[in-house]
Formats: C-alpha cells, sequence, structure tokens
C-alpha cells in the first residue's frame, strides 16, 4: 500500500498517521503487513533511519493508546484527526488508507466497521 504525502501538509501527515495506527490497533491484532506500511509511511515522512522511525511509532502509539480502550474515545479521535482533511481527494485518500489497513489482516471487526462508518460520514465517501 503506497501513498504520495505530497500533498498533504506535515500536521495532516501526522494526523495521517495517527489514524492509521488507530486503526490497526482497533481490532488487537496487529499484522505485519500493517506495521511495514506504517515504517514506508514513516520514511516518506522523513525519517530515515530505524530509531527514528521506531522513536515516532513508540511516541503516537502511546498517545493513542488510551483512545483504544473504548469505541467513544476511538471515535472522538477519528473524527478529531479527520478534520484536518479539507478537500475531496485528501478525504478519499485517507478513507481508502484506513480502510485498506483495517482490512489487511482479512477481517473487519463489529469495532472497525463503526469506525469507518463514522469517518464515512465525515468525509461522505
Amino acid at each position: 500500500m503506497d501513498i504520495d504525502l505530497s500533498e498533504f501538509s506535515a500536521p495532516q501527515q501526522q494526523a495521517f498517521f495517527e489514524l492509521l495506527i488507530l486503526a490497526m490497533y482497533a481490532d488487537g491484532h496487529l499484522a505485519t503487513v500493517e506495521d511495514e506500511f506504517l515504517q514506508k509511511l514513516l520514511e516518506s515522512m522523513g525519517y530515515k533511519e530505524p530509531f527514528e522511525r521506531q522513536r515516532e511509532l513508540d511516541a503516537a502509539v502511546t498517545q493513542i493508546r488510551p483512545c483504544i480502550q473504548s469505541l467513544a474515545k476511538a471515535k472522538e479521535l477519528a473524527l478529531s484527526l479527520a478534520d484536518g482533511f479539507t478537500t475531496r481527494q485528501q478525504q478519499r485518500k485517507v478513507y481508502a488508507a484506513v480502510e485498506r489497513m483495517m482490512a489487511s489482516d482479512g477481517h473487519v471487526t463489529v469495532w472497525e466497521g463503526m469506525l469507518l462508518s463514522e469517518l464515512r460520514l465525515k468525509f461522505r465517501v
């Protein structure tokens, strides 16, 4: 899963990254393909060294972890992060990437489906 970040500002790139982490942790199942995509995304965000990517991933996971304890908190975070994407093209790109991240392990849980539904309504896709 490759994504062009050139149309995203630095804050949008961070929000996109955090949405994907939320998507990755939503089902409690961490797949290798998800981690590999996040590593590539971080590299395209300018974190070239493995220790830099790990540091950024750890910091984002630490920040997001409390929000994955309840669907209400996860929904609130997802919608807050989604606010940063203002063009239809950005919104479609972000939604498609989140959807692919959630489906990458072969199934979408009810919890993931509810988050996707909220993003679909938010982005009107």
